[in-house]
């Protein structure tokens, strides 16, 4: 486990504390909103541009390449790196043992925030393909990805068990959440198109998936803003490790 900090900077515990609450909700309210927004058009407003592959519903629907919540999945998942980093250099200069495991956290965010933007995990089809056949499944990358879904929890759990409390379990429910959403739902998703169904239930569950993988995303932010402190004094911020 990690190290508790005895001392915190007097600066510190004289500063007044700077809390993220606000923000955070103002952040799950954007990645449900454009979750509902990507499922509701298309079903609520019958125009050529929503419906029928129109160009709202393709900016809009997470089904189609580049959209916008996509977008905002990918934008996530660069922030949570770029936090996760951050935290792992102040945790290194606060002297904390096991402080690397937040840039291996940092690392393994951005390799997904790739992932995400350019979908390579779905050109892993012919190798999973290769492995075994199932009729009309599309989702063959979910059988080599089961692999490097054990990559990215051994390395997102390495952190996990080095913190304490609240950001512990921030962190393994995120990695649940986000690793039972990519390829718990995507599984789903393959056997109900191998059932002929397309209609509001497919649509569903591609629409979770993706809820699913952002809230995870979220709750690993919010294991970074729980193992840190901020404080104002004046016009000057001060950053301190929370082990």
């Amino acid at each position: 486990m990690v190290a508790h900090v005895e001392q915190v900077d007097e600066r510190v515990v004289a500063g007044v504390e700077v809390r993220f609450g606000r923000v955070g909700w103002w952040v799950l309210g954007v990645t449900v909103a454009l979750s509902l927004l990507s499922m509701g058009v298309p079903a609520l407003i019958d125009h050529p541009l929503t419906r029928d592959r129109g160009e709202i519903q393709n900016y809009l629907d997470v089904f189609m390449e580049g959209n916008l919540p996509t977008w905002w999945s990918v934008a996530l998942l660069t922030t949570g790196a770029l936090v996760h980093a951050v935290v792992g250099a102040l945790a290194r200069a606060s002297g904390v043992r096991g402080a690397w495991a937040w840039f291996v956290s940092a690392a393994v965010l951005g390799a997904l925030a790739l992932d995400d933007h350019t979908q390579l995990h779905e050109r892993l089809d012919r190798i999973g393909n290769q492995i075994t056949t199932f009729e009309r499944f599309p989702h063959y990358w979910v059988l080599p990805g089961l692999v490097l879904g054990a990559v990215v929890a051994g390395g997102l759990l390495l952190l996990a068990v080095r913190l304490q409390g609240v950001a512990r379990w921030c962190m393994v429910g995120g990695c649940a959440l986000l690793l039972g959403s990519a390829l718990g739902i995507e599984t789903l998703q393959g056997v109900l198109i191998a059932l002929d169904e397309s209609g509001p239930l497919y649509v569903l569950t591609y629409h979770a998936e993706e809820l699913g993988e952002n809230l995870g995303v979220l709750l690993m932010l919010a294991a970074a803003v729980r193992s840190t402190v901020v404080t104002r004094q004046g016009s000057a911020f001060q950053l301190a490790y929370l082990p």
